[in-house]
């Protein structure tokens, strides 16, 4: 009897450490271009790109980057969060009311993350001939994905400041939907302005340990230009 106890605990030990590894990072994977191509040719190599970022839990931020190779050179791009459950997750930007539905399956097996689109690749404004669909295996050349690196993915992003002593971070743009347990910003904390309506600001920011943090503020809780 302790043997098959021993044996399950091994089981739920090993299911539960791998249920929480943290697949932040960037997977990728490039096509090879034929040696009659130009040197400028030659800097765009077409392929993959993919980034996850850790949220909470099993939640991750990610953004997807493809380019095609000669004569187009056609590039899709797209972004969003999604939820691994058993090595596997799905994106469905119809849940931000998009018009066209972009689905996008992913399958984590290893260091290699497939996609596999179950959309056309328009709706997912993505260019002509372009593709989700791929192997993206582990980059041995990893970037230090921090505020900086999220910084040029906002370039144009204005940076604003915290007047209040604490402002909270809310999950919907209208502020009322609180997150559990709640987020806030501290006065005179600097975040980017990376969407807004008439009355919050989204922003995202990547906290001391790496994991992504987002949320809506309210404007009545961040510093006007004449303060």
């Amino acid at each position: 009897m302790k043997k098959i106890f021993f044996s399950v605990l091994i089981v739920l030990i090993v299911s539960e450490a791998r249920s929480q590894a943290n697949l932040t990072g960037m997977y990728g994977y490039s096509m090879p271009l034929e040696n009659t191509v130009s040197e400028k040719e030659k800097s765009a190599v077409p392929g993959g790109r993919l980034i996850l970022i850790k949220i909470e839990g099993n939640q991750y931020r990610f953004w997807l980057d493809v380019l095609t190779g000669p004569p187009g050179y056609n590039r899709g791009e797209t972004d969003g969060i999604i939820t691994f459950v058993n090595d596997t997750a799905s994106f469905d930007n119809t849940y931000e009311d998009a018009e066209n539905p972009c689905i996008l399956k992913f399958q984590r097996k290893g260091k290699t993350i497939s996609i596999n689109s179950q959309s056309t690749s328009f709706n997912c404004g993505f260019g002509n001939g372009v593709s989700a669909d791929g192997e993206f295996t582990w980059l041995e050349k990893q970037e230090t994905l921090n505020n900086e690196w999220l910084k040029k993915q906002y370039l144009n992003a204005p940076v604003l400041e915290i007047k209040s002593g604490k402002a909270q971070l809310y999950h919907d743009q209208d502020g009322f939907q609180s997150f559990y347990p709640k987020k806030y910003l501290s006065k005179n904390d600097s975040f980017m302005n990376i969407a807004e309506t008439e009355t919050t600001v989204y922003t995202e920011f990547i906290d001391a340990v790496g994991n992504l943090t987002w949320g809506w503020i309210r404007k009545s809780d961040i510093k006007s230009a004449s303060e």
